[in-house]
């Protein structure tokens, strides 16, 4: 399993806007970052927040590449969360390792890309959500009854469109979407978390995040993003005991000390 650390890059992410906008800072978040464990950078320089602004795609590019050569010099492997056609070319262009898509490849001119570079793709991040827009949705038609067939239907039907985009499977990393990705009643996230083996057992490789998410703060009387580290853990170490892949996080050591007493519990 993979650890996804994340460093958002913008103004406006739920739980840390602002906070590395300036590259000092941002290096700094990566350095930490790869301390506490993570295997892989996820840069995301446009937020999805249900209350993000639209940022042209190329600043978002501006507020990536120096980061992204930061960590190409020290070999970390990169990998960008990111829609825009423009900017998926640009990392294609660039090397990154992984391309992080929360549309899962909505727009035609992004699946033209990706078939245009299929050479300098490495891995492909497709995500499931309820909207099939740019931006987490509170408003949601899922219901916890039929939820899972939903998200295996969609997943499916892009993992064929992928193969015959030329995208083999074994580049392809399916994530369910969590949180107000899903919809804002947190029963709907919970259901998936159970079921998450399953997902597994449908494709090669799975992704999930639910580092700091919506869910967590519900049932816990609505605690703020950053109070909610220890929930999050708690939901990404039965992860993981499910044998997903890549677990993205805003906290990779709390996360690799869990492991490690699970693990020696399991001795």
């Amino acid at each position: 399993m993979k650890i996804l650390g994340i460093l958002n890059i913008t103004e406006d992410s739920f739980s840390d806007g602002g906070e590395y906008l300036n590259l000092s800072q941002s290096l700094l978040k990566v350095d930490s970052l790869v301390s506490e464990g993570a295997d892989i950078l996820d840069i995301g320089a446009q937020s999805s927040n249900i209350n993000s602004k639209l940022i042209p795609a190329n600043l978002e590019w501006e507020r990536i590449y120096p980061v992204a050569k930061y960590l190409k010099e020290k070999s970390i492997p990169i990998s960008v969360d990111t829609y825009k056609p423009e900017v998926i070319q640009k990392c294609l262009e660039f090397g990154v390792d992984y391309i992080n898509d929360i549309t899962a490849l909505e727009n035609p001119k992004s699946k033209e890309v990706i078939q245009t570079y299929l050479q300098k793709l490495s891995n492909l991040i497709l995500m499931y959500s309820h909207s099939r827009s740019t931006k987490a949705e509170k408003n949601s038609y899922l219901k916890p009854e039929t939820i899972w067939d939903e998200i295996l239907f969609f997943l499916d039907k892009k993992r064929n469109e992928m193969i015959k985009l030329g995208v083999s499977e074994e580049k392809l990393i399916f994530d369910p979407g969590m949180g107000l990705f899903l919809g804002e009643d947190p029963a709907l996230s919970f259901i998936v978390l159970k079921k998450i083996s399953l997902l597994k057992k449908e494709f090669k490789r799975v992704l999930i995040s639910v580092s700091r998410k919506s869910f967590l703060g519900a049932v816990l009387g609505g605690i703020e993003p950053k109070s909610r580290t220890t929930a999050s853990v708690v939901a990404e170490l039965y992860a993981y005991t499910q044998g997903v892949d890549f677990i993205r996080t805003h906290s990779p050591l709390p996360l690799k000390q869990a492991i490690t007493i699970w693990k020696h519990i399991q001795i």
